[in-house]
């Protein structure tokens, strides 16, 4: 090939590659784009209800229906709450509230009867008041405290958790075994 044409073909070649820089300098860069991968869109599950029955000193005593996660406080502020007489330190207030659950707000100086579960007449240890507790063979109210005390710490998963916990001995822990239960 005659030398001009190489000259000329460079020339072009040059004059392509200053025009190309010239035009990326002069023009923004172009965003980027990123495209997420498809996503189903989920539809909005409606709360789980829990239903109780509420009872006792309160303002509207009967069944609800409370949404799941709801506590004994929500369940008495939905029943209208607790009238002047109630004794609430016979509460957890702060305990879950279970489907089908029976709460009863005593009144002051009164004996509760009822017990939660439906008139199961065994004392559950995890919602029991001190004065529930109380009525156990051997457990006076040092103890139930003590037994009020390891529960917020940590709930009871079986009735034996009174003996290797140390709240009460082995000769206490066989005259209640039969007379306590963990919900």
């Amino acid at each position: 090939m005659p030398r001009p044409i190489l000259v000329a073909i460079g020339a072009l070649a040059a004059a392509g590659l200053a025009l190309a820089v010239v035009a990326r300098v002069a023009s923004p860069p172009a965003a980027a784009i990123e495209i997420a991968p498809a996503q189903e869109v989920q539809p909005q599950a409606t709360p789980a209800l829990v239903v109780v029955d509420i009872g006792g000193a309160v303002g509207r005593p009967g069944v609800l229906r409370l949404p799941a996660g709801s506590r004994v406080l929500d369940a008495l502020a939905a029943a209208g709450g607790p009238l002047p007489e109630a004794d609430l330190t016979a509460l957890n207030r702060a305990a879950l509230v279970r489907d089908a659950e029976r709460i009863y707000v005593p009144r002051a100086g009164e004996v509760v009867a009822i017990r939660a579960g439906g008139g199961d007449p065994r004392v559950d240890l995890n919602r029991a008041s001190p004065a529930e507790l109380e009525t156990l063979p051997g457990i006076g109210p040092g103890i139930a405290a003590r037994i009020v005390r390891a529960r917020e710490q940590r709930a009871f998963t079986r009735a034996e958790e009174l003996q290797t916990r140390g709240l009460v001995s082995a000769r206490v822990f066989a005259e209640l075994r039969d007379l306590v239960l963990v919900r």
